[in-house]
């Protein structure tokens, strides 16, 4: 990576916290992914230890609907320095949805065992990191909150109008 590609990952909150120098460590333990469109990632129900941090492009975030695996819901669409996978890594158990790139792209790819290495050799600046994904699935956690209460609000809707039938 040049100093244009440090400058421009520092732009992102997630690296807020990071010096030049500690920006370019952490790339170097990390790997680069192209990605072509229509691509799968990775897939609801595989054991994961990787999560991703999108460079460039667009990746869906969706769940299946059915057991064949041929009706899914798009839960989310992540652009430029937005990321995905972290459930699977910081807990350890197998992927929540699947993840496919919509169009072409490039993700930053970032192992458990690398990760936690990385914190433990840059204690602060991992310590950010973390805070930094914490408050987005926080973030994501609300927002599925609110989409909860809406869709029972609905229910509730509907119960009572087929009840007046």
């Amino acid at each position: 990576m040049n100093k244009k590609d440090i400058s421009d990952l520092k732009e992102l909150k997630l690296f807020a916290a990071f010096d030049d120098a500690t920006l370019a460590e952490f790339l170097k333990a990390f790997s680069r992914r192209e990605l072509r469109k229509g691509e799968v990632i990775f897939r609801e129900g595989e054991e994961g230890s990787t999560f991703y941090i999108v460079l460039c492009g667009e990746i869906a975030i969706e769940k299946r609907l059915d057991k064949a695996g041929t009706k899914w819901r798009k839960l989310a669409v992540l652009k430029r320095g937005e990321y995905f996978g972290e459930m699977a890594v910081l807990e350890g158990k197998p992927r929540f949805a699947q993840a496919r790139a919509i169009t072409p792209s490039e993700v930053i790819e970032i192992e458990r065992a690398r990760l936690m290495q990385f914190i433990s050799d840059y204690p602060r600046e991992g310590a950010a990191m973390l805070i930094q994904i914490l408050l987005v699935m926080l973030h994501r956690l609300r927002h599925t909150s609110d989409d909860l209460m809406a869709a029972h609000g609905f229910m509730e809707v509907l119960a009572k109008y087929s009840h007046k039938r």
